[in-house]
């Protein structure tokens, strides 16, 4: 690791999803040796044994709120993140999902690339990993602003999305600490908002700064996002949709045969303490 790289803190909120929370860590060691890194996963209230394995790795930060019940979600993801931000030390912050797994080393060089292409840049990320349809992406991408009019056009716009275009998604987002913590910014989202990374990135640009994209194919290359994984495999938290909770469901079966998967599951070793690694 070089001393010239820049602390970077990444903050995982966590609810008895050990299947996922495991992959999810030991991808980030497996391909972060090149980084300065801060891990902190917030725990909401597990009660099963994923939180005695994270009890059991002495290289994160792990922070317990045993008040917190899964019925609080979405909030308590955002209230996760609110306290990741306030105890973070890293100049950088990074908002992710337990069921988001990195793929390959070098993973964090494109948010760094965008972030530090101007002071006022306050975030950088990418879209969804999976759209509904190329067209859609590519102006989600390109031209976000067009992507938001043609909407608007059909009626199907939703008035808290105007004004914005593309904006970093949550499940893997970069922000710069002291501007979020010196604006007073929040992750839960504002009255009359939604989450997703949208309430946070409206607050940053009413604030006057910008944000970085980074291209959906390059993100895709670096992390893989299961997206709503834990309906997969939590009883307490199926989806309100039985197409979309059979669609994860099968995501999920396929993922866990892949080569670079079993892999991580395997590897105990990644789970060791720092002079056992």
């Amino acid at each position: 690791m070089s001393s010239q790289q820049p602390r970077i803190t990444i903050c995982i909120p966590h609810w008895q999803v050990r299947v996922y929370m495991t992959l999810c860590l030991r991808s980030i060691r497996r391909h972060s040796g090149k980084y300065n890194l801060e891990v902190i996963v917030i725990d909401n209230g597990s009660r099963d044994d994923s939180l005695d394995y994270l009890r059991s790795l002495d290289w994160i930060r792990l922070i317990e709120r045993p008040e917190e019940v899964h019925t609080n979600w979405p909030t308590n993801v955002f209230t996760a993140w609110d306290r990741g931000l306030a105890e973070a030390t890293g100049e950088y912050f990074i908002t992710m999902h337990s069921d988001v797994f990195v793929k390959q080393d070098g993973w964090l060089d494109p948010f760094l690339r965008e972030i530090t292409r101007a002071p006022d840049i306050a975030a950088a990320g990418a879209w969804k990993l999976e759209l509904e349809h190329p067209l859609y992406a590519m102006q989600k991408q390109a031209v976000g602003f067009v992507g938001t009019q043609l909407k608007k056009l059909i009626g199907r716009q939703k008035k808290r999305y105007r004004g914005i275009g593309c904006y970093p998604r949550d499940y893997c987002a970069m922000y710069r600490r002291d501007i979020l913590r010196n604006e007073a910014l929040q992750f839960r989202p504002l009255a009359g908002q939604t989450g997703g990374g949208y309430s946070i990135a409206k607050q940053i640009q009413d604030a006057g700064y910008r944000m970085g994209m980074i291209p959906v194919r390059e993100m895709a290359a670096n992390i893989y996002h299961v997206a709503h994984g834990t309906a997969a495999v939590v009883r307490e938290k199926p989806l309100h949709h039985q197409r979309a909770q059979r669609k994860v469901e099968q995501k999920v079966s396929g993922l866990f045969d892949e080569p670079w998967i079993l892999a991580l599951e395997a590897d105990e070793s990644l789970d060791c303490p720092r002079q056992a690694a």
